[in-house]
């Protein structure tokens, strides 16, 4: 045990008497550390200073002959490569977290120290060999240290200790977390119930604009009836007009008066419109004394004259009449299919509101879903941590 007697303290205490723990902790660790510390910054001069002496020593050219030239490139690299990484030591700390980090930069120069020595340091042992051994004493002297300080790191109750201020940071973050979530809730809770406000007020809309659009297909009915009715009479006259197209292509060869030829033209092309805006009926009255010319066959030409003489009769005066009537009856018919494009828009208004609102809802139940997880993570860490309390660090936690 760590203790000589059971601390005991309240479950509601727990964690400002881990909080208080860890910087006492923190700070006898820290005390700790600093003869190590010292340690590490001695090595460290004294393979400086090492080194600004060596690269003025020169190995024996006689006796060294034939490794001379590379012990003396090796001799180079060697003490620039470690004059280098001892100038960057840096062993000042604040708290405990820049202290872990001290000596994670410590184990790292380790590590480059015994690369360089892997390196460059075979020919040297040779030629030097007093000077390396002096060098090794001052390189153990400073790796021993640094692994001494990552063993005061390591202290059993410290590492337990730090392990749950982490999960308590961790539980921090997950409250943090939990009261976001709670204010996302509420947030969509509320758009859903304006949304819910537009869905009524676009429900109402749509039935005042269905009850339009029901007036809209009434007259839309009356207004195919009166242009199928329109449509009759313009064809009747049309069937009464258009046999002569033959005989008035003929005529319009024979005539020589320009408007007369003109209008002749018009009745070919639109024999309908031409009529109803005709007052005077030229082209038929001109076509009487032309029939044998325009006809050889007398029976067809009988024929021509009859259907001639009938127009200009007046016979289809009063459907021109009608006509006109008609005419201006579709003239002035607005229908239009607004009130139904605006039934299928705000349908699909609806539609999307409803569709967004179900959306929100998934939402809210992935949130609570959420929260309920982190709660129970939560809960089943402050277990775990008094599990370890009493049986890691003999603390007995009370209701």
């Amino acid at each position: 045990m760590l203790f000589r007697s059971q601390k005991k303290i309240k479950k509601t205490e727990v964690e400002s008497w881990i909080e208080k723990r860890y910087t006492s902790k923190s700070e006898e660790i820290m005390r700790d550390s600093r003869r190590y510390i010292d340690k590490i910054e001695d090595s460290k001069q004294k393979i400086k200073n090492f080194l600004n002496e060596f690269k003025f020593m020169t190995p024996n050219e006689r006796i060294f002959k034939k490794i001379y030239k590379i012990a003396l490139s090796s001799q180079d690299k060697f003490i620039n490569s470690l004059l280098l990484t001892t100038e960057k030591i840096n062993t000042d700390y604040s708290d405990i977290d820049s202290l872990k980090e001290v000596h994670k930069s410590l184990v790292e120069t380790v590590g480059s120290i015994q690369k360089y020595i892997g390196m460059h340091g075979r020919y040297l042992m040779i030629v030097y060999e007093r000077e390396m051994k002096l060098l090794s004493r001052f390189l153990k002297d400073f790796t021993e240290n640094v692994e001494k300080l990552g063993n005061v790191l390591k202290n059993s109750e410290f590492v337990t200790i730090e392990n749950i201020m982490n999960t308590l940071s961790e539980n921090k973050s997950k409250k943090i977390e939990i009261k976001e979530n709670k204010s996302k809730i509420l947030d969509i809770k509320k758009e859903i119930e304006e949304k819910k406000i537009k869905i009524e007020d676009k429900k109402k809309e749509l039935s005042k604009v269905e009850d339009m659009a029901k007036g809209e297909k009434e007259k839309m009915e009356e207004y195919k009836e009166l242009k199928k009715q329109f449509k009759k009479i313009e064809n009747e006259i049309y069937s009464t007009i258009a046999p002569l197209k033959r005989e008035m292509r003929k005529l319009e060869k024979i005539v020589t008066d320009k408007k007369l030829k003109k209008q002749i033209q018009e009745y070919i092309e639109f024999p309908v419109k031409t009529f109803l805006n005709d007052s005077d009926l030229n082209v038929f009255r001109e076509s009487i004394p032309n029939i044998e010319k325009i006809e050889k066959n007398p029976r067809k030409g009988e024929k021509i004259l009859r259907l001639i003489e009938y127009i200009l009769d007046g016979n289809l005066e009063d459907k021109k009449k009608e006509y006109m009537a008609h005419k201006e009856k579709v003239d002035s018919f607005v229908v239009t299919s607004r009130e139904e494009n605006r039934e299928g828009i705000i349908k699909r208004e609806i539609d999307n509101l409803q569709s967004e609102i179900i959306k929100s809802e998934e939402k809210i139940k992935n949130l609570e879903t959420k929260n309920d997880l982190l709660q129970k993570e939560i809960f089943k860490s402050k277990g775990d941590i008094i599990e370890i309390l009493e049986k890691d660090l003999d603390v007995k936690v009370q209701e």
